[in-house]
């Protein structure tokens, strides 16, 4: 066995194909899950080398709780994924407190909540006689560029990139590498659950924009990466002597990085403006 490995989020979507891909390599996984029919079903397919952690990931408590299941068995980690998160798409200026809330807590609050109670296992502490642990943050291209009415998911990946550049600062006495995967459009349920959502601001000034968000939501889907590709990155990360700090993982990576860090403010403004008024290019990702 190679060692193990915490995932936050392994029911679905990247949490769930990085497991598949992880655990055949060797890693002994350990994932978090929110319902234990979930553990079950995940259990009756990895009955060895994974263990089941179930807890919510806003529920503080229940991070300790399962962490010690951890502790009892381990003396260190390889590696800590965060990969749990939500999508709360639109206008952020109706977008209600509570789903504003919710999504800082899982996206934001979440990765600092679980992390600092898996630090030790990692190598943060005096006297670690292991090897020093890699934490892996599963971001955004949203955390580099802010989309309209995706704005709450773009706010909490900014915190992302920000807490793992913190993090990663923080911990290089410890020899803890701190890695940000950012991806654009992935096929994961996501997009299933997006569908619909925007209804509920058909009274606003924007649902002339927003009233065209399924079917773009659909042609995005369908353009969207592999699932495959994230495990992928996720092994060159863990594998990789020196790792980058950050991977874009986008079909026009070259263009996405024009747009995010060269063109001038004002020059984008006006191209997002232009495109969304259009109906084409609303993108919850």
């Amino acid at each position: 066995m190679k060692g193990a490995i915490v995932i936050t989020g392994v029911s679905s979507g990247i949490g769930r194909d990085a497991l598949a891909v992880l655990h055949a390599k060797g890693y002994h996984i350990y994932g978090s899950i929110r319902k234990k029919a979930d553990a079950d079903l995940l259990i009756s397919e990895y009955p060895e080398r994974f263990t089941p952690l179930v807890f919510d990931v806003q529920d503080h408590e229940e991070v300790i709780k399962a962490s010690k299941i951890v502790f009892k068995q381990c003396t260190e980690l390889i590696a800590l994924i965060n990969n749990a998160g939500i999508a709360v798409p639109g206008p952020l200026q109706h977008i209600s407190e509570e789903d504003f809330e919710q999504q800082l807590d899982i996206n934001i609050k979440a990765v600092r909540r679980v992390t600092n109670v898996f630090l030790p296992l990692l190598g943060a502490q005096k006297n670690f006689t292991g090897s020093p642990g890699r934490i892996i943050n599963i971001s955004s291209v949203s955390g580099l560029f802010n989309s309209p009415f995706n704005g709450a998911y773009c706010i909490s990946k900014h915190g992302v990139e920000s807490m793992t550049d913190t993090y990663r600062r923080e911990l290089y006495r410890y020899g803890i590498k701190v890695i940000a995967i950012e991806p654009g459009p992935i096929k994961t349920a996501i997009w299933k659950k997006s569908e619909n959502q925007l209804e509920k601001f058909r009274d606003t000034d924007y649902f002339d924009v927003l009233k065209n968000a399924n079917t773009i939501i659909k042609r995005i889907e369908k353009s969207a990466l592999p699932v495959e590709r994230i495990p992928k990155v996720i092994l060159k990360c863990l594998e990789k002597r020196k790792p980058k700090t950050r991977y874009i993982v986008h079909k026009n990576r070259l263009l996405f990085k024009l747009l995010a860090y060269y063109l001038p403010d004002k020059l984008v403004d006006w191209i997002v403006y232009k495109t969304a008024s259009k109906g084409d290019r609303h993108r919850p990702f």
